[in-house]
Order: C-alpha cells, then structure tokens, then sequence
C-alpha cells in the first residue's frame, strides 16, 4: 500500500510538493518541531481506526505525519473546510480536541509556515545536542532539498533566509508566555508579518470525533 491507494481511497489528491518530498529518500523537514512522518501503512491505520469519513460524519482527511503526541496533519480537500476554494489544505487535527480547522490553503504554504516558524526559534534542535553550525546546516539542508520542487521566487526568498546569521532573539511561545532567548535566523516580529501569508486567516472551525470516541 502507498499513498497513491490512500488519495483514491480518500478521494484527496496527494499534491506535488508532497509527493516529490515522499520520493526523494531520505527525510525530509528534519528541522521542524514536533513534526513525524507518517508512512502509508501507519496512515491507514489511522484513518482505520480515526480518521475515515464513515467515523468522522463524512469529512475526508489524509493524514501524512503527526506530533509525538499523536495529533495528526492532514490533508483536507478545501471544499469541504473551506466554502467553495477548492484545492487541498492542511489541517493539525488534535488528537483529544472535538474540533479543528484548515490552517493552509495548500501544502506548499504548510512547509513555508513550519520553515519560517523553524527559522524565528531553532530551540528544540539545541534539545539534540547540536551545535548553532549544525543546527544552521540542518536548516540550510531542509530548505535546499524542499525548493528544489519550488516555484523559482519561492526558492530563492527560503534558500536567502536559511542563510542568515545564527543569532540570539527574544521569543514568546504563547502571548502570556515570558520572552527567552533563543536561536533563530529572524525574528518573531518577522513571523508574524511573514506568516500572513500562509495562513488561511478566516477558516471556520470544523468537528472531530475523538478517537476514543470511535465505534461508540
């Protein structure tokens, strides 16, 4: 089984950029935070056990990685999220909240919001016991091989900013969190204005099942 025989049972179309990524051997987004693969067969089991239409009143999600809590990302046509877009967005669906919402109109925009979120706060790379040059090569290593299927602007706008100089910002994890130090190539003013870009900003929430909900 493959992710082809997921987008014809889901219905979902699996886009370029992704496809591409899931060619390329190696992993891929090393440098993004809390941020897992999910293969084909774990996908299925998933959507088995979860995250099918038949258990979620319709609504058709392909999830194609999750967090280490098992919150998965999925891939949601936009029709179904948001009213008559079309296209294939991206959703964090929580896997103990009975809501979520398509936070990008297309997996290109998912990758260019966790990469800039990765270049405002480097923090969690410090947790592996890299040093700033591996962390910065880890990040220059993510940005060359996901532009390498980018549109030409795209690419060189990502590839100018993973080569910026490592330094030490303030950064707030949450808007009642106190400012800390961390490594980053910009800043979180820079985040917020940049990521406006490639966030869906007026996406209505829309109903989960939990999954220890299933079968009830």
């Amino acid at each position: 089984m493959g992710f082809d025989d997921l987008s014809r049972r889901t219905g979902i179309e699996i886009p370029a950029l992704l496809a591409q990524l899931l060619a390329s051997g190696p992993p891929v987004l090393a440098s993004f935070s809390d941020f897992e693969w999910t293969d084909a067969a774990e996908a299925a089991e998933t959507l088995d056990g979860w995250l099918d239409a038949k258990w979620q009143g319709g609504r058709r999600l392909l999830p194609f990685a999750q967090s280490g809590a098992g919150d998965a990302y999925c891939l949601v046509p936009l029709e179904d999220g948001v009213g008559g877009v079309g296209g294939v967005g991206v959703a964090f669906v929580w896997h103990d909240d009975d809501e979520s919402r398509v936070e990008h109109a297309s997996f290109s925009d998912f990758v260019c919001a966790k990469l800039l979120q990765t270049f405002a706060d480097m923090s969690w790379l410090e947790e592996l016991d890299l040093s700033v040059e591996e962390m910065a090569d880890r990040v220059i290593a993510d940005v060359a091989v996901v532009t390498a299927f980018m549109d030409a602007e795209t690419a060189a706008w990502l590839q100018a900013l993973s080569r910026l100089p490592v330094e030490q910002r303030p950064y707030k994890s949450g808007p009642r969190a106190r400012a800390e130090q961390v490594w980053s190539l910009i800043s979180q003013v820079q985040l917020d204005q940049e990521l406006r870009r490639f966030q869906l900003q007026d996406a209505a929430p829309f109903p989960v099942k939990p999954r220890w909900e299933i079968g009830e």
